[in-house]
């Protein structure tokens, strides 16, 4: 029994001093949805000090459309909101696009929820079949899609869908938002497995110069899809996605709805220039849905990667698939000057 009792020591103590470490040094330590995705401890230092710039006010409201009838808000919104994980405000905080929106157009902006199974492309044209959005709903509907799913949401429309009732889901108070850092067994087998590299789902690539304030400043993390482009995008799919197109800007001029589309970068595309490795594949095909004619499109990665390339560090999150707030401020006072290019005269910018 005594031997038993030895040899098992030799398995068990390491695995309790591992898990241990796990619990105390590791977890603490994890931040940003990459973090959360990979198990990496990146700190929370670097979140504290981004977040002293942040605006200290939420100025965009929130709403779940889950009923079949037409949306009323009162009072009435200049400008609503809709899209993918860029508009949450569970991703994005208080730094999201929209918030900052509604500063610097000083107008109250409305961001409608898209459940987390549908397209925001697809869900907003079931709001209009189903006649919840139209013309008198808001002066202006931003529709906002990360680019990795862009051609794909274009390429799946059914424009005949109409929209269906569901019951919304419950909201669980939990003190801790990321799950993923929760102390448990799955969590910490997990954490084994990313560290052999088991089905790892970030990339990781060494940057040419520093484009971050953290003091891994010239690495760069990405997630794995970011490069699904090769598999999924190609010339065939792109022609089905801007005869898309033109129909989703023919369904804005026949409801009489002042529609901007905003495509929100890979963090990927946005850094590949600046990535020491030459060979990298480079994402060309989505280039030319952004020249279509006639369609109100803001594609950010060429806007923000001036950001980077002037020397502007922490445009997208070191630890994080999403932007920072820098990127935020950018992208909204662009969408303020676009909106204001509209005539609208109930929207009056704040001088910046």
């Amino acid at each position: 029994m005594k031997k038993f009792i030895i040899k098992s020591s030799f398995y068990f103590v390491p695995f309790v001093v591992l898990l241990l470490i796990y619990r105390y040094l590791i977890i603490p330590n994890i931040s940003g949805d990459i973090g959360m995705l990979a198990q990496i401890t990146f700190g929370q230092e670097y979140d504290n000090y981004l977040s002293q710039n942040y605006l200290q006010e939420v100025w965009v409201m929130d709403t779940l459309v889950h009923k079949a009838q037409k949306l009323q808000i009162n009072p009435k919104p200049k400008v609503i909101t809709m899209g993918d994980s860029f508009s949450l405000k569970e991703q994005q905080k208080i730094f999201r696009y929209s918030n900052y929106l509604s500063y610097f157009s000083n107008t109250n902006v409305v961001n409608i929820i898209t459940p987390y199974w549908a397209s925001p492309i697809q869900q907003f044209i079931c709001l209009i079949n189903s006649e919840i959005i139209d013309s008198t709903t808001c002066d202006v509907l931003i529709l906002e899609s990360v680019d990795r799913e862009f051609v794909a949401r274009l390429v799946g429309l059914n424009f005949d869908k109409k929209f269906k009732e569901f019951t919304p889901p419950k909201i669980r108070k939990n003190n801790n938002n990321n799950n993923n850092n929760n102390f448990n067994l799955y969590n910490f087998c997990s954490y084994l497995r990313l560290r052999v590299g088991y089905k790892h789902p970030i990339l990781e690539y060494k940057l040419v110069k520093d484009c971050f304030t953290h003091e891994w400043n010239n690495w760069a993390y990405c997630y794995k899809e970011d490069l699904y482009f090769q598999k999924k995008i190609n010339p065939e799919s792109i022609k089905l996605a801007k005869q898309n197109l033109h129909k989703l800007n023919n369904l804005f001029a026949e409801k009489g709805l002042n529609v901007i589309i905003l495509v929100c970068a890979d963090k990927y595309d946005l850094y590949r220039p600046f990535m020491t490795d030459n060979t990298l594949p480079v994402d060309t095909l989505h280039d030319s849905l952004f020249a279509v004619p006639n369609i109100h499109i803001i594609n950010t990665k060429p806007m923000l990667q001036a950001m980077v390339s002037s020397g502007e560090k922490d445009v997208y999150l070191i630890n994080d698939t999403h932007w920072s707030y820098k990127a935020s401020e950018a992208v909204a006072k662009k969408l303020a000057r676009d909106i204001d290019s509209l005539g609208l005269k109930s929207v009056l910018l704040r001088k910046f």
